[in-house]
C-alpha cells in the first residue's frame, strides 16, 4: 500500500469540510518562500464551500506565478499557535475602477431632437 493520497475527487477536502471541522488552510510557495495560513471559516465567505483545498488561488501562487511549487495543506490549530501565528483575514473589500486606451471617435449624433418636443 502506498502513502500517495487518493486521486478520487470524493476524497479530496474541500474548504466547507475543513470549515466544520475548525482547520487552518496553510499555503506556501517553495520557490519564492511565501507562506500563508488561512482560516477555513473565512474562506467560506469567499469561495464556494465545495471549492478543493488544492485549487485555491488557482493552484498557484499569487506571488510567482508557478504551479509546480506550490502546496495547500490543512491542519489543526495547535498551543503553540495562540499569540505566535499571522493569520490573513478578511479585512474588507477596496473597489477598483478599471480603464482602457482607445481611439477617440466623435460622438454619433441623433437626427431626432433631444428635448422630447416634435415638430
Amino acid at each position: 500500500m502506498t502513502n500517495s493520497p487518493p486521486s478520487s475527487e470524493f476524497y479530496r477536502p474541500r474548504i466547507g469540510q475543513a470549515a466544520a471541522k475548525g482547520l487552518l488552510i496553510i499555503c506556501r510557495c517553495h520557490l519564492c518562500r511565501q507562506s500563508r495560513a488561512y482560516i477555513a471559516s473565512d474562506l467560506v465567505q469567499i469561495y464556494h464551500p465545495e471549492t478543493f483545498i488544492a485549487d485555491l488561488f488557482g493552484g498557484r501562487c499569487p506571488r510567482c506565478g508557478r504551479p509546480d511549487c506550490w502546496s495547500v495543506r490543512q491542519r489543526f490549530p495547535s498551543y503553540e499557535d495562540v499569540g505566535m501565528l499571522t493569520v490573513r483575514r478578511p479585512a474588507g473589500v477596496r473597489r477598483t475602477q478599471l480603464w482602457r486606451d482607445e481611439l477617440y471617435s466623435a460622438p454619433e449624433t441623433s437626427s431626432t431632437p433631444q428635448d422630447g418636443s416634435q415638430s
